[in-house]
């Protein structure tokens, strides 16, 4: 239904055209001014109109004035115009002044309807034309989104009005549902969110299972909005599901760092399985009130960096630093040293060797921690894990044997069902310590590699093969075809089919996907 404005100082000429276009039967919605100025007031009031229907000679502001005024403000709108003078002039300024049709008093009912068809048929054009630019803009959204998250977003070429859109993302949301939901919910999903929670977001289906939302608004208490998220999902949907919230975001730059963020955040569902909703600020409300918690903080930092640059000496000093803190304190609290030792234990634990033969689970050595009432005794056992890493650090390949394997069943499984829980359990690792020494190991999430994996796989099915599209998204895991056509959009910013039809059948793709290189 289109907005139409009838302007006319003779209420008997308003109300004819008004029963002209009923009987008509066109989808207009008519409203009615008096003179220009009523008019001019109208549309302001109104945000505009589609059509303006407008006689010429008028008191107080004419047509033609009218005209002038309402294109500075609605430059979209279509313009009509009906008068009892036919004079050439007018109808040269009223052309100069972009009016689509001039029609004489009185009204000829063929003749109005016929013009109304034309203006309606231009507008239905522009609707279709606007709406496939908007999906299409979403789509290249969609695609700088995921180069974003993935460090390749350097180098590409991207919109300027992308670009602006990636800027005004605020808060990253990620939602991990128990099994594939997303595959055949999606769309519902996320109209689901922006209609009943009135969220203002970007999407991005990092796999059947984990959903990315961007968020254009902050979120002022991401604990308290998590939980009317959750609720909000659990109620409509039926099904558990997991949220992690990033910090407040700072520009594209930054969206790489958030994701990393909230998967490292995501992975404490496994060892806190009744915790739903995980924030930035988690782990420092834990902290709260604790003596010496930013010294702390800045020596298991140094403890991380120097894992990461698999530097024993400055490891075992940091540790020894540590270590002697806590072996001199009296009168600590036991909660509070056991919360910072666990922690610590979480971060040495990627690192153990896997040459130290049969060794306890992450979350056995943490259960033994706080079964432990001794403060000493608690030092012992992490200096001693401690000890056993540095001790490796100059051995081993770079890349362990379990994370070897997995990436091998991937391999070969890439079109079945592929849950962390699942390679887990192949390798005898919880999902929680597989998820982070694959990230440690392989530079991104066993999510993302799955996908990238499967796209890649897809790429090759398209360019090499004759396969049906539908047939090559089953094959890749990827049973719901309309699923599989949005996922390879957002990857690769095009559809399946018109990605093949660019692509001469045979060619070898640029920048494919062989695998990780192990050598």
């Amino acid at each position: 239904m289109y907005r139409m404005l009838v302007v006319d100082d003779e209420k008997t000429e308003r109300e004819c055209v008004r029963f002209l276009i009923e009987q008509s039967g066109l989808p207009l919605e008519v409203s009615e001014a008096g003179d220009g100025r009523e008019a001019l007031r109208r549309l302001k009031e109104t945000d505009g109109a589609d059509i303006l229907f407008t006689d010429v000679q008028m008191p107080l502001m004419d047509g033609l004035e009218l005209i002038r005024e309402a294109e500075k403000l609605f430059p979209d709108m279509k313009i009509l115009i009906f008068s009892s003078y036919a004079d050439f002039e007018y109808a040269r300024t009223a052309l100069t002044l972009g009016v689509v049709n001039y029609i004489l008093k009185p009204l000829i009912p063929e003749k109005l309807k016929k013009s109304l068809e034309g203006l309606i048929g231009q507008l239905d054009e522009e609707a279709a034309s606007r709406k496939l630019k908007d999906r299409q803009q979403s789509f290249m959204l969609q695609y700088a989104l995921q180069l974003s998250i993935s460090g390749n977003f350097a180098g590409s070429r991207v919109e300027p009005a992308v670009l602006k859109q990636l800027e005004q993302f605020r808060c990253m949301v990620l939602v991990d549902f128990n099994g594939d939901f997303l595959e055949n919910n999606s769309f519902v999903f996320y109209e689901s969110l922006r209609c009943a929670m009135r969220l203002d977001m970007e999407s991005l289906n990092l796999s059947p299972d984990q959903a990315l939302l961007l968020l254009r608004t902050p979120v002022e208490n991401p604990k308290e909005w998590g939980m009317r998220l959750l609720s909000h999902i659990q109620e409509t949907f039926q099904i558990s599901c997991w949220l992690a919230i990033s910090k407040p975001l700072s520009g594209q730059a930054s969206l790489k760092d958030a994701c990393a963020e909230v998967e490292q955040q995501m992975e404490r569902r496994f060892w806190e399985p009744q915790v739903h909703v995980f924030t930035g600020q988690d782990r420092e409300d834990a902290q709260d009130g604790a003596e010496n918690g930013t010294d702390e903080n800045r020596q298991l930092q140094q403890i991380k960096r120097a894992l990461g640059n698999r530097d024993g000496a400055a490891l075992q000093e940091a540790l020894d630093s540590l270590f002697a803190k806590y072996r001199s304190r009296q009168n600590q609290s036991q909660i509070y040293v056991k919360f910072i030792f666990s922690n610590l234990l979480t971060t040495l634990y990627p690192f153990l060797n896997e040459m130290d033969g049969e060794k306890k689970t992450l979350d056995a050595m943490i259960s033994d921690l706080y079964l432990q009432p001794d403060i000493s005794e608690i030092v012992r056992m992490v200096q001693e894990l401690a000890s056993r890493i540095i001790g490796g650090f100059s051995s081993g390949p770079s890349i362990r044997r379990e994370i070897l394997e997995v990436i091998d069943y991937i391999g070969a499984n890439y079109g079945k069902e592929l849950s962390v829980e699942r390679l887990a359990s192949i390798v005898f690792l919880t999902p929680d310590y597989l998820s982070r020494l694959f990230k440690k190991s392989m530079g991104k999430s066993i999510s993302q590699y799955i996908r990238q994996f499967r796209m890649e796989k897809a790429r090759e099915f398209l360019t090499g093969t004759n396969r049906k599209v539908i047939d090559i998204g089953e094959a890749v895991g990827y049973p719901n075809y309309s699923y599989f056509c949005q996922s390879f959009r957002e990857y690769f910013g095009t559809s399946p089919e018109r990605y093949r039809q660019e692509r001469r059948l045979g060619d070898e793709p640029d920048g494919a996907f062989t695998g990780p290189d192990l050598h």
